[in-house]
This record gives C-alpha cells, structure tokens and sequence, in this order.
C-alpha cells in the first residue's frame, strides 16, 4: 500500500511529523517553564515605606491622582490633600508586593504595545516612591485568565500575574476617598434648617412625622391640599447625607452662600444639641459644599442637593386634583 503514496501524499505526511515535533517541543517548554518557581516582580519592596503614589490613567502624560503619606494617614495630594481611603491604599501596595511571576511572556519591546505595557501605551502606570526612589509599573491588558500583563519600568520584560489589574486602580480623587462627607443618623436627626438669603425653611422633628415652617410660620393648608410626605422624606435624606462628587477647594469665599443648611440632632442625657452647619455654593451642574466644622470641602451633583436647596411651600404641598367635569358639560374643543 505505501507503494501506491503518490508524492503529494508523501509532503502532507511529511508536514504531520514537522507539527508533531513542533507540539512535543512546545510542551517540554511550557513544563519547564511551569517548574520554574515564581519569583517577586519587585523584589524588597516595603509597603511600609511608600511616601507616594501616582496614578496616570490610560495612555495619560500627566497622573490623575497623586496620593501623599502624611504621618500615618494618606490624602489625595492632587486634591486638596483631602483624606484618602488608608484602606484602598494599603491594597493596592500590598497587590504590588505580592506580585511573582516564573519566566516573562514577552521579552521584546516591540511588543509592548500588544500588550499595553508601553511607556506611551498602557491602561494605567504607577509611579511608587520610595525613600525618594521611583518604581514604576505600567499594568496593561489582559495575558490569560485571571491574568494581567504587567512590566517594570525600564525592563524590556513582560510577566503574566494575578492579584492586579488597571480596572481596580482608581484614577480619579473620588475612587481613592470616603464618599460619604455628611452622614446624620435619621433617628437621631431632631431638625433640620434651610436659609436661603432672608427666607428660611425648618423640618422639626414631631414623633415619626415633621412640623414644617416657613419664614417662622407653620405652613397653612388650604382646602384639599396635602403635605407631601414623600417630598419631605426627599429633602431630610438629602439634608443628613451628603456624598462627594470630588474634593473641592476648602478656602473658596462663602462669605455668600446659596443656602446654608444647619443639621440639630437630638440631645443625648444633660448634654447639649449638636448641630452641623453646611455652606452651599451654587456652581454649574454642582454646588460647592462646606461643613464648618471639617477643614475640607466637597462638590456634590445638583441633583442630590435640589431637593434641600430648593424647598419651599410649593415642592411639599399638594394641590387638591381638579374637579372631574360635569357629565352633562360638554367637552372643550381643542385649540379654544
């Protein structure tokens, strides 16, 4: 039968060998490469003694966020050196300490860019001082399951790892803060206050409802008309919680505000009410806002504060529904 092989059967047969001996030799390599123990990517690296950290978001020429230790505690010094998350910083370092890889998955520059690891093409780079030495990491695409391309700034090299990726890396101030800048628990909020140049607006606390008062004066209803509970719950949620957009600059003029809204909680044993005073500043699609009792400031969407800013007789009263016409009226013709 080998006899009747014509001689392209003879080329493909001889193709089949060259493929075969090309896997088994691909699967010594990738043996040996997995026997390979993996080895820290920054070798000595202390979290410990990180003084900074910059964060450049993709392909950027200038860092998004700069992060600063001062003392014990980390701010966002690009930010107003508003407090920073210790928690979210101390991940992040300890994901870079963890980082080992066993042989590299490229070893060439020119692909770099393949994989975003480039010094002008990445998904995000890192710039980690320490004892006033840079380490730089540029944390590129996807190299795997579950796995990462990273590489070290300088180093041609380019390693698969696990434990970081440039979705999880923060590049804006808000990611790396506490969101949450004025927070009153509601059941112990007794009132809440809203002056707007020469007319106010107060929210008293009455068991599980709240008396409302305008300019001084209890709000009189007319006939069929209603509070809107629902109205209220609006601008007491808005008032005792009030979540940052971004930091803001705490020395801005308030001299003037929009409104100032005064936080009274309920006063605990022989002890006095604690009130919080907030200072808004309309500002575009924002307004700036300042607690006068923290040295920092914040801007918050128009749309979470509109409610508080805005309230008066007319956003928490409802209108009795007009009267159904009578059946024998006829209807009005359009356009008359």
């Amino acid at each position: 039968m080998l006899g009747m092989l014509t001689k392209q059967h003879k080329i493909l047969i001889g193709v089949l060998a060259a493929q075969l001996v090309l896997v088994l030799v691909m699967m010594s390599r990738g043996s040996e490469t997995s026997a390979k123990k993996a080895e820290p990517l920054v070798p000595s690296f202390d979290a410990a003694k990180v003084t900074k950290i910059a964060v450049y978001a993709k392909d950027g020429a200038k860092p998004t966020v700069e992060l600063a230790k001062r003392g014990a505690s980390w701010v966002v010094a690009s930010a107003f050196d508003y407090p920073a998350s210790a928690d979210k910083a101390s991940e992040l370092l300890t994901s870079v300490a963890k980082l080992a890889a066993a042989a590299p998955i490229a070893t060439q520059a020119s692909h770099h860019k393949q994989l975003h690891v480039d010094d002008a093409d990445f998904e995000r780079k890192l710039v980690i001082a320490i004892d006033g030495h840079d380490t730089t990491l540029y944390v590129g695409g996807p190299a795997g399951s579950r796995r990462t391309a990273v590489r070290l700034g300088g180093d041609a090299n380019v390693y698969a790892v696990t434990g970081l990726d440039a979705w999880t890396i923060g590049q804006t101030p808000h990611d790396w803060v506490d969101p949450s800048y004025v927070k009153v628990v509601k059941d112990e909020l007794a009132k809440v206050t809203i002056a707007r140049g020469d007319r106010t607006a107060a929210l008293d606390r009455d068991g599980d409802h709240w008396k409302v008062e305008i300019d001084g004066k209890p709000i009189e209803l007319a006939a069929g008309e209603t509070l809107d509970t629902a109205a209220i719950d609006r601008v007491i949620e808005g008032a005792r919680t009030i979540d940052l957009a971004a930091p803001a600059d705490p020395k801005r003029d308030a001299s003037k505000p929009t409104a100032t809204i005064t936080l009274t909680k309920k006063a605990s044993g022989a002890g006095s009410a604690a009130t919080s005073v907030v200072d808004v500043i309309a500002d575009g699609d924002r307004y700036w806002v300042h607690d006068r009792a923290q040295p920092h400031a914040v801007v918050v969407d128009k749309a979470r504060l509109d409610a508080v800013v805005e309230l008066a007789r007319e956003t928490i009263v409802k209108k009795p529904p007009e009267p159904a016409p009578a059946k024998d009226e006829a209807p009005k013709e359009r356009g008359r």
